[in-house]
């Protein structure tokens, strides 16, 4: 993703401590931190955004532009949620733990493919970013306006850690599991 959140250096030191944890707790950790936070986040989002753009969409036709980039994003990252944790993980843990994945090796040579999803997504979220200025509300916006830039901000950050720790510590791992 092109925009780093706040304080991007600690947040990636910290992220960067998995790069030594047992692969079955890094996988599990994406899951039950970024996946979870991203399923609760978009749920959150479709409701904000469906609210503001019927009560603001007259007043800042942007909302209903908005809306529909939202269930764009949506709908790709649910996909690709699912698809990490029915076939892609279950398969690298079988990898890691020197078992023949139960789904075919095939599926575990295109991290480059994922790495390009992962793009995809961010660019959405990039496209949003550009839509709204930044998440910053126009001056007039009401609350739920403001409510829906605020949680559009907390899941940029989030998406750009899970992004990071899937790219750049779990397929790095992955791959040298391969060699």
């Amino acid at each position: 993703m092109s925009h780093e959140p706040e304080g991007w250096e600690a947040q990636r030191a910290e992220l960067d401590v998995w790069k030594g944890a047992p692969l079955e707790e890094l996988v599990q950790h994406i899951v039950d931190r970024y996946h979870r936070e991203a399923r609760v986040e978009m749920a959150r989002l479709e409701t904000q955004v469906e609210e503001a753009a019927l009560m603001e969409g007259r007043r800042h036709p942007v909302l209903l532009e908005l809306r529909e980039e939202v269930a764009r994003f949506c709908v790709d990252l649910r996909a690709h949620l699912h698809a990490e944790e029915r076939m892609l993980f279950p398969a690298l843990l079988d990898l890691a733990h020197g078992r023949p994945p139960q789904a075919s090796e095939d599926l575990l040579e295109p991290l480059k493919l994922l790495e390009d999803e992962h793009g995809a997504v961010a660019g959405l979220f990039k496209r949003m970013r550009a839509l709204t200025d930044g998440f910053v509300p126009p001056a007039d916006a009401r609350t739920s306006q403001r409510k829906l830039f605020e949680t559009l901000q907390a899941l940029s950050d989030s998406l750009y850690r899970h992004i990071y720790l899937e790219n750049q510590v779990l397929f790095a791992r992955v791959r040298a599991l391969k060699m």
